[in-house]
């Protein structure tokens, strides 16, 4: 999993942000990561689901931080982006299959 690292503006503590703060937690006086994902390798508070099932996604997709509205799982031509396989060799899932 990556780090879900959004900048202390995304926040919803009144500096006109969207994140919930509560499902954050402070790096430093700038950026803050959401919860589960501080080392960089566990499980965002936000995500719902299990890991490589049908109907896994973000609890708040609508607010969720930069970071993770750039990170594109597919590519233009709908194939699987690179990054997004990589991550899922990296915690044992099967590679996505090219749309037919």
């Amino acid at each position: 999993m990556l780090r879900q690292v959004p900048h202390c503006g995304e926040l919803s503590d009144g500096s006109g942000g969207v994140v919930p703060v509560e499902l954050t937690s402070k790096v430093n006086a700038f950026i803050a990561c959401m919860k589960g994902t501080e080392a960089g390798n566990g499980r965002c508070i936000a995500l719902q689901g299990e890991l490589g099932q049908p109907g896994i996604g973000c609890a708040i997709y609508a607010n969720r931080p930069s970071t993770c509205r750039e990170f594109a799982n597919g590519l233009e031509d709908g194939s699987p982006s690179p990054e997004c396989q990589r991550l899922r060799a990296g915690i044992g899932l099967p590679p996505l299959l090219p749309p037919s």
